[in-house]
């Protein structure tokens, strides 16, 4: 018989979700914050609509990429 996979590793997996979490509340709060801000300018609903929500994830998604960079380059070398 083949044994079982061995079980996520439950501190990466809560660390993963706080990350998450938090991700997920900065968004909505970036989304919140872009709208105020550009209603008071002369733009039409649906272009703020879209700065609004385009805006936060592409930030997020920046940040999450210069992490990775910067953490794929501290890996020691195997040699």
């Amino acid at each position: 018989m083949s044994e079982s996979p061995k079980p996520l590793n439950s501190r990466n997996l809560s660390r993963a979700t706080l990350i998450a979490t938090g991700m997920g509340i900065v968004g909505i709060i970036l989304f919140v914050l872009l709208w105020v801000l550009l209603s008071q300018t002369n733009l039409d609903a649906i272009a703020r609509l879209m700065i609004a929500f385009c805006i936060p994830p592409a930030l997020m998604a920046g940040g999450v990429g210069v992490y990775m960079l910067l953490r794929s380059g501290n890996k020691p070398n195997p040699s």
